[in-house]
């Protein structure tokens, strides 16, 4: 498969979040790329994402060649990192990590599942490519204050019928850190619980992540670190632990660029933020490390609640087998009535590459991946038949907008999304970053 798919003080063993830790200095690193202005609240949904664009890309793309053109040959992120797909707290802007430094997932608070090839191909996938194809150095997982998803774990009554299609059965892999919270810490308010609890989650996906058996082959090599963070955007501080100090600073020393240069310049954008979001968008894009929409797109903290996985793939609508997905869309579209969906293709796919590859009958060479790409197959299918001639990049660049396409009629096998678009109150929109030219493009469904 082509890689082009597209933290405080040092402690030994394992170590525990501080509720009081803080930043520490700040080491010399390359200066945040941050996303533009944003442009016109009262603009058009598609309008919107093309300007964004168009001042990424004369601002930052255009004025920075010798920071794009490697990129173009390929990614060799060092990092991958798991986010919340909350629209307050993209990692590339709160970290102020550039293009190609970091593959990164987001989901329903940024959980990590256990080891399990039948329902969570989605996670797996990415964790699978990212250790064993892109050789990432450090795995993050990254927690924040108010999250909804560790709010509704906290929440849960087992004994009670299900609100939502997925979004119980997706935040119940906390479970552990809950009971614990709830045992250690039982005399605190319920609020206070919660913050405990959103670090306590992020210690479940650390160990989580060892029962995958690339992810463990790899940390007794030494060759594969584990990192835990937290960022809390309402008193903006950022806290990391595990015993990977180069590692833990060069996140610290981001997250106090962008507090320095962004938060503490604009408490207009982030007051309002500490007591809700309000996204317009859901935004699915490509774990691809050199692909983060809240900075191609120039999107701001508060404006996309976003899922990033492999080739930004939607499933259809599965209650067995895709709950992370499906939680997320649910809970885009139900609790946070968002506007917008939209799905974000790119040049140079990975996971394209290696959709367009599979050999029928052929063993797997991956646990996941090969089962996860497999969503785009019927893409795949008109690819071959209206394109049988050209050569298999020129395939592959095809492919890339038809699997968007497969996305987007997926995204209506899901019950909510259906109801949404016949009352006229959801959109659905395509989109394709050629990061090789410098061009987005978009198209409505």
């Amino acid at each position: 498969m082509s890689s082009c798919l597209c933290l405080p003080k040092k402690k030994e063993g394992t170590a525990k979040p501080s509720i009081d830790s803080t930043t520490t200095s700040v080491v010399q690193n390359p200066k945040p790329t941050q996303p533009p202005p944003p442009p016109s609240k009262g603009m058009d949904a598609i309008e919107r994402l093309k300007v964004g664009f168009q001042k990424f890309k004369t601002e930052v793309y255009d004025k920075k060649p010798e920071l794009f053109e490697p990129l173009k040959a390929g990614q060799a992120p060092k990092y991958m990192v798991f986010a919340c797909a909350d629209s307050r707290v993209c990692p590339s802007v709160t970290l102020g990590l550039q293009p190609g430094e970091a593959f990164t997932v987001r989901n329903i608070a940024a959980m990590v599942p256990p080891y399990d090839k039948t329902k969570y191909t989605g996670t797996g996938s990415a964790i699978e490519y990212a250790v064993c194809a892109l050789k990432v150095e450090v795995l993050v997982v990254i927690g924040h204050s108010c999250c909804g998803g560790i709010r509704a774990l906290l929440s849960l009554n087992d004994s009670a019928p299900h609100n939502f299609h997925f979004v119980e059965d997706w935040v119940r892999i906390g479970s552990p850190a809950k009971t614990k919270v709830q045992k250690e810490h039982a005399s605190v308010p319920f609020d206070d619980q919660c913050s405990i609890l959103e670090k306590e989650a992020v210690n479940v996906s650390l160990a989580n992540l060892k029962t995958y058996p690339f992810v463990k082959e790899r940390l007794a090599k030494g060759t594969l670190k584990l990192v835990g963070g937290h960022y809390d955007f309402v008193s903006g501080k950022f806290v990391a632990w595990e015993p990977v100090i180069d590692a833990v600073e060069r996140l610290k020393s981001g997250f106090e660029q962008f507090k320095i240069e962004v938060y503490d310049k604009k408490p207009e954008l982030f007051e309002p933020l500490k007591s809700g979001q309000t996204p317009r968008y859901m935004v699915f894009a490509c774990a691809d490390s050199r692909v983060c929409p809240s900075v191609t797109l120039g999107l701001l903290p508060g404006e996309a609640f976003t899922v990033r996985n492999i080739a930004a793939m939607v499933p259809g609508y599965d209650k067995t087998k895709y709950t992370g997905i499906g939680s997320a869309i649910e809970y885009a579209v139900c609790a946070l009535k968002v506007q917008v969906l939209v799905v974000i293709g790119h040049s140079c796919c990975g996971g394209i590459r290696a959709l367009l590859s599979l050999q029928d009958g052929a063993p797997d060479n991956f646990h996941f991946v090969e089962d996860w790409v497999k969503i785009g197959f019927p893409a795949k299918m008109k690819v071959k038949k209206e394109h049988a001639s050209v050569p298999f990049d020129d395939q592959c660049y095809i492919l890339e907008k038809e699997a968007v396409n497969v996305s987007l009629e997926n995204l209506k096998t899901y019950p909510f999304v259906k109801e949404g678009l016949a009352n006229g109150t959801l959109k659905l929109v395509g989109g394709h970053y050629n990061f090789v030219k410098g061009e987005f493009l978009t198209w409505k469904v």
